[in-house]
């Protein structure tokens, strides 16, 4: 990736970043402007540079473990989703729970847009849609880190992303029951975080009917031009298509609701069951009906954005950082693959 790529062919980067680090979150920040700004076809040039780019990275931390199921990269690949099958043991379950119960919640969607926390999650109030961890607390929890490091997840993002792939986010959050739909969420949508990102989504409490807190994924929607032949064979009107695939978030939700409610994946089922998606594609989640629902989510992509997330540690425990830290493998994929988790955890030693 050159510096006229990122438009900035007059910066003088090194200069004004001495140091690479510095230099590495600069270009983080450039290419989260760039992707905000930037059309659904423009999404695949970058891609296209990161692939290149990878190849410039050391074998031991670019080469794959080859404990990828190819079906599963085949799938997602072709449809934006595939379902992982059961990923954590009832056992490992009770322990998640077991140490998150007690821990207090912040009044979000993810901890780093969270400004406010309650004691637990029977202490959120009633106009709040959600609830999650702070990062700290939800890493500490025991198989959490342990899940989002094994080889046949960092094999598929790979495989499915066409570089080796940086994880940007592990988060975990409650849906809450007798809310109205957010907004942004809980109807249609599409991520813009990445210009191609791999999230693996882990169900740590039952989703036995769809009503319950199910996830809906249109498949083939992730990738632009296709999406938009199948449309049109579907004498789809222009007006619809056009609102499908535009950068704005206008209108998305009430037209792929009228065109795919009835149509689009369902995921659900047992605790410990896990699916992956690319975030690009038009999803949605739905309101549980009678209890709340926690899902966990691990996201893999092509950087950091750092115009989109932040990694902050309210919790200010070094001793817990050091745990987390001893949990993460010491291969050289991993630490590359972890590293902005590394960091922020590094940084309360």
């Amino acid at each position: 990736m050159t510096r006229e790529s990122l438009g900035q062919a007059n910066w003088p980067l090194a200069l004004k970043y001495p140091e690479p680090r510095q230099q590495l979150h600069r270009i983080c920040r450039d290419l989260g402007d760039r992707l905000r700004n930037c059309s659904p076809q423009d999404r695949a040039t970058v891609v296209d540079a990161f692939s290149a780019a990878d190849r410039l990275l050391p074998a031991a931390v670019s080469a794959p473990s080859r404990a990828e199921r190819m079906s599963e990269a085949e799938r997602a690949r072709d449809t934006g989703c595939a379902d992982l099958g059961r990923t954590l043991t009832e056992h490992q379950l009770a322990e998640i729970h077991t140490y998150l119960r007690t821990r207090p919640v912040l009044l979000a969607h993810d901890a780093h847009v969270a400004t406010a926390q309650a004691p637990s999650i029977d202490a959120v109030p009633a106009d709040q849609n959600y609830c999650c961890y702070d990062y700290l607390d939800l890493w500490s929890a025991p198989h959490i880190i342990e899940l989002a490091s094994q080889d046949r997840f960092l094999d598929l993002a790979q495989s499915y992303l066409g570089c080796t792939p940086t994880l940007y986010s592990i988060n975990a959050f409650w849906s809450f029951p007798d809310r109205r739909p957010h907004k942004a969420s809980q109807v249609f949508h599409r991520d813009w975080e990445d210009f191609r990102s791999l999230v693996v989504f882990t169900l740590l409490t039952p989703v036995d009917v769809p009503e319950e807190g199910a996830h809906y994924y249109v498949e083939a929607s992730h990738e632009v031009e296709r999406f938009e032949r199948e449309l049109q064979g579907r004498n789809v009107p222009a007006g619809d298509v056009e609102t499908l695939l535009k950068r704005e978030e206008k209108g998305i939700a009430a037209t792929a609701m009228r065109l795919f409610e009835t149509s689009a994946r369902c995921f659900d089922g047992a605790a410990g069951r896990s699916f992956c998606s690319d975030g690009y594609g038009l999803h949605r989640a739905v309101v549980p009906k009678s209890r709340p629902r926690l899902l966990l989510w691990c996201r893999f992509g092509n950087f950091f954005n750092e115009t989109a997330y932040r990694v902050t540690l309210r919790n200010h425990d070094p001793e817990a950082a050091r745990r987390v830290l001893a949990r993460i493998p010491q291969t050289p994929r991993h630490q590359y693959v972890f590293r902005y988790l590394i960091e922020a955890l590094s940084a309360l030693k």
